[in-house]
């Protein structure tokens, strides 16, 4: 497997959607010793409380936090009488196309504070009512949107297992790398602007990214040019130009060392 190819290689395909339902606060809502043997299932507390036995654990649920219920979880709950809790939820099938995918859903936890997902209401709202119309095309789009909030729940778990309270500047940079991606950012120059020292902050990137800030630079770059090569608009001069390498002998030694193969490879593929 390629440098590029092995990072960031979650993938998979909704297969199903078992139901989407919102529902409203209940002091008598309860259930025990359920489970969904076949399908997955995502919850999102949009006001009061619930509580939750699972796996003899007792977990009290709040307003904005997410569950993941993987296939044939048992558990009991129960609205909090005094505070009945809201909530939306909807349950799904994947196929995986990778190992490191189903690795990622077994290591989910059942219930994640969202304090930063704070798009999630509104994610589910759509869902909801999208689900609800049934409208042409209604099932690519709940897929679809179903997909956004997985993608979500990977970056909360990411940013809760990396466990440091910098995450956010070290995503700002990312981001900005992203975004200028022909500039070439020396590690003092990101340090500085995430404001911690430079080898602390070559430290937490590469945690964060499992990459250094200039292999992660490098990798968005001829990530880039090869997209530009397989899309048979330009040549290999014209792709290390527009991904702002100026020494084609250098883009062309630095191509194949990330990817195995030369750029000249890639041209319409």
């Amino acid at each position: 497997m390629s440098a590029i190819s092995a990072q960031y290689d979650y993938d998979f395909h909704i297969t199903r959607i078992g139901h989407v339902t919102e529902r409203s606060p209940n002091p008598d809502w309860k259930f025990d010793r359920l489970s969904s043997p076949d399908l997955y299932v995502i919850a999102y507390c949009t006001d009061g409380e619930a509580l939750y036995v699972i796996e003899g654990a007792e977990i009290t649920v709040r307003k904005g936090d997410l569950l993941f219920f993987p296939k044939g979880l048992v558990r009991s709950a129960r609205s909090r009488a005094d505070n009945p809790w809201s909530f939306y939820s909807v349950s799904f099938d994947v196929e995986f196309l990778t190992e490191p995918t189903r690795e990622l859903f077994d290591r989910f936890g059942n219930v994640m504070p969202s304090s930063h997902l704070y798009k999630l209401p509104n994610v589910f709202t759509e869902l909801n009512l999208v689900w609800s119309g049934r409208r042409s095309g209604y099932t690519i789009k709940c897929k679809s949107i179903l997909m956004d909030i997985v993608y979500a729940v990977v970056k909360e778990q990411d940013r809760s297992a990396r466990g440091t309270a910098h995450y956010n500047a070290i995503e700002g940079v990312t981001n900005l790398i992203l975004t200028n991606y022909k500039e070439h950012y020396s590690i003092d120059e990101l340090a500085e602007l995430a404001g911690l020292s430079s080898s602390h902050f070559r430290l937490l990137f590469k945690q964060i990214n499992g990459m250094t800030p200039i292999q992660y630079q490098h990798h968005i770059r001829i990530h880039k040019a090869k997209d530009l090569l397989l899309s048979g608009d330009c040549n290999v001069t014209e792709a290390s130009l527009s991904v702002g390498f100026q020494d084609i002998y250098y883009f062309s030694r630095l191509f194949k060392k990330l990817t195995g193969e030369p750029p000249s490879a890639y041209i319409r593929r």
